[in-house]
Formats: C-alpha cells, sequence, structure tokens
C-alpha cells in the first residue's frame, strides 16, 4: 500500500464496500465540485457549459446530478426532471471507468452505457472529468487516468 496514490486508494475503497459505495461516492462527488469552484484555471473550463447532467447507478439505486450554471458546479443526490441529458450504468461498470479499465466511450459503443440526450452534452459532460482528473494529475504528478 505504501507508494499508491491518492485516488487509487480511495477507488480500491469504492470498489472493495459495497454497503458504503454511496457514501464514498458523495464525498468524491463533493469533494471533485469544491476543487472545481474553488480552483480558478478549472472555474474557466466550465463556462459554456451550462446545462443540468444526470447519472443513474440501476444496481445500486443510486442517481445524482452535477449543474453547471454561469461558471460554478453544482451537485446533488437525486433525480432532476429538468436534466435533458442522463446517463445510466451499474456500479461496476462506473467503477471500472473511473479505474481506467475500460474507457466510457468504449463501454457505451458495447452498450453497457445507456445515454439519453444530444451528443454535445455527452461531450461536455465527459469533458468536465476529463478535465478535473488532468488537473489531479499536474497538480499531484499522478501517472492514473492518463489516457483521459
Amino acid at each position: 500500500m505504501a507508494g499508491q496514490n491518492p485516488i487509487n486508494l480511495i477507488l480500491e475503497e469504492l470498489d472493495k464496500n459495497g454497503k458504503k459505495f454511496e457514501y464514498i461516492l458523495d464525498k468524491i462527488l463533493k469533494a471533485g465540485v469544491s476543487i472545481m469552484n474553488n480552483t480558478e484555471e478549472l472555474k474557466e473550463e466550465l463556462i459554456g457549459f451550462d446545462d443540468i447532467y444526470q447519472t443513474c447507478i440501476i444496481d445500486v439505486n443510486l442517481s445524482y446530478w452535477l449543474e453547471v450554471s454561469h461558471g460554478k458546479l453544482h451537485y446533488e443526490k437525486g433525480v432532476n426532471p429538468q436534466a435533458l441529458f442522463k446517463m445510466v450504468f451499474s456500479r461496476d461498470l462506473f467503477i471500472k471507468i473511473l479505474k481506467d479499465e475500460i474507457g466510457g466511450a468504449d463501454a457505451f459503443m458495447k452498450g453497457k452505457i445507456k445515454v439519453e440526450g444530444s451528443l454535445s452534452q455527452g461531450l461536455r459532460y465527459i469533458k468536465l472529468f476529463r478535465t478535473f482528473f488532468k488537473y489531479l494529475i499536474k497538480k499531484n504528478g499522478l501517472n492514473y487516468l492518463t489516457s483521459i
């Protein structure tokens, strides 16, 4: 465990703690939103992404949404009926994507991710995560998720 990067440790916890999955994911998302909203270079990346992005992890009955509005990111648990973009997938697939064991586009092409909404919304949603992880890699020297 020594020498392992913090992201891998968090993802291992997320993967092995089925009962704590929602709690751990909630903490990850809240931390990510806070970093995005309080880091000037990341806030600039949010400009022009105004939309509501819904995510549903079906096998654990978990839904959350992210809203980008005026250069700020907001996160809530639950379903937002105003969301025009929605992604639906399983817990295991979600973890595999986060661990970079499968790419989101590859999973979509194989029919493992169900998407409702436009292609441009989907690309913006993906860019939100790519921007955040690239920032973490740059700031922490992490070699994780380099293919994003």
